[in-house]
C-alpha cells in the first residue's frame, strides 16, 4: 500500500525533529519550513536525509533531479511539504528491473 502524502509528511517531520533535537530552532517544523534557510541544512544533511527516506520507503528516488530543479529557481530552497510531495510521487512508482 502506498503511503499518503500526510503519512509521509508526518514521518518526515518526525525525522527532522529528531535530526534537529540538538539545534536551537525555536519554531515548530511545518510543511512550510525551509530546509536550507530555516533549518540550516547543508548538502551533506540532505544526502543523509535522502538516504534515510530511500531506506524507509525501500525505493531509490531521483534526488539529483529534485536539486537540479531547485537550482533553477530564483529562491533556492526546499520546503518540508515539497519534499513530502516529491517522496509521494516516487514511492508509488514501480521499481525498474
Amino acid at each position: 500500500m502506498t503511503p499518503t502524502r500526510d503519512a509521509i509528511l508526518e514521518h518526515l517531520q518526525q525525522m527532522l525533529r529528531e535530526l534537529a533535537s540538538d539545534w536551537d530552532l525555536g519554531e515548530a517544523i511545518t510543511p512550510d519550513t525551509l530546509l536550507f534557510s530555516q533549518l540550516g541544512f547543508q548538502s551533506l544533511d540532505i544526502v543523509v536525509l535522502g538516504t534515510a527516506l530511500q531506506e524507509r520507503y525501500e525505493r531509490e528516488m531521483p534526488f539529483a533531479e529534485l536539486f537540479a530543479n531547485i537550482g533553477q529557481r530564483q529562491v533556492r530552497d526546499l520546503s518540508v511539504g515539497e519534499l513530502a510531495e516529491f517522496v509521494k510521487e516516487h514511492v508509488g512508482v514501480s521499481a525498474t528491473p
